[in-house]
């Protein structure tokens, strides 16, 4: 089992997800609760990946 992970400066861990009933993706940062961009309702998260801080999203 690996350790905890440390994330170099200038990048940050965003949740990815997809809405099931939209059927569309996307990534929210790690402040805000993650909901379609579609249709606003919830959806099911299915990574927390990290990416540079240039490349978060704005939802």
């Amino acid at each position: 089992m690996s350790g905890p992970r440390h994330h170099s400066p200038g990048h940050v861990v965003v949740t990815a997800w997809t809405c099931p009933d939209c059927d569309v993706a996307g990534r929210t940062l790690p402040e805000a609760s993650p909901e379609c961009w579609n249709c606003g309702g919830p959806v099911v998260v299915t990574a927390r990946p990290t990416v540079p801080q240039a490349e978060t999203p704005l939802r």
